[in-house]
């Protein structure tokens, strides 16, 4: 009995768990609270040697504000919510310290539908914003963050599930 290569194909996809299926198999609600060190984009004075057009060092140089990520410790406090469609909604308070007397928390919330293909799984963000604000003044800006997608790889045993986006994994509990 030979068999097509279009009927091994065939029974292949057939015995692979749906989209839906993998994403559903993630519902319900999730948390994540906790303490780590991640890259934080920050302003840097530095001190800039000056050279002369003939090569010359002249001591001195010049003070530049430059932006760089910088590792940080950062507290997160994450829920994320998994409807077995796909639907999601994701609130996130980040805050690390800017300096000594003065806290940054930002407050992300996204809403949108998350695709799972075997360990990826991509977050569109259909609706989603982003408040940042200052323990040492009242300045608050806010920033919209609809229309984006990000991507994660995605496990889960038993109660716990996993994010990573390639720089840092949070480890999140099923809620009760």
């Amino acid at each position: 009995m030979k068999i097509s290569a279009a009927a091994i194909a065939a029974s292949l996809l057939l015995a692979a768990p749906s989209v839906h299926a993998q994403t559903a198999e993630l519902a319900g609600t999730w948390r994540h609270t906790g303490t780590q060190q991640e890259l934080v984009i920050r302003s840097v004075m530095e001190q800039r040697t000056t050279y002369s057009m003939s090569g010359d060092f002249r001591p001195g140089g010049s003070t530049v504000i430059s932006t760089r990520p910088v590792p940080t410790q950062v507290r997160r406090d994450m829920t994320l919510t998994i409807r077995p469609d796909g639907g999601f909604d994701w609130m996130s308070d980040k805050t690390y310290p800017e300096s000594s007397s003065c806290n940054v928390t930002l407050r992300q919330q996204r809403a949108g539908i998350l695709t799972v293909s075997g360990t990826r799984g991509a977050f569109d963000i259909r609706q989603g914003s982003e408040r940042a604000s200052r323990s040492c003044n009242s300045n608050v800006s806010q920033s919209d963050r609809s229309g984006r997608t990000e991507n994660y790889t995605i496990s889960r045993s038993g109660s716990t599930l996993r994010l990573n986006d390639g720089t840092v994994t949070w480890v999140f509990t099923r809620a009760r």
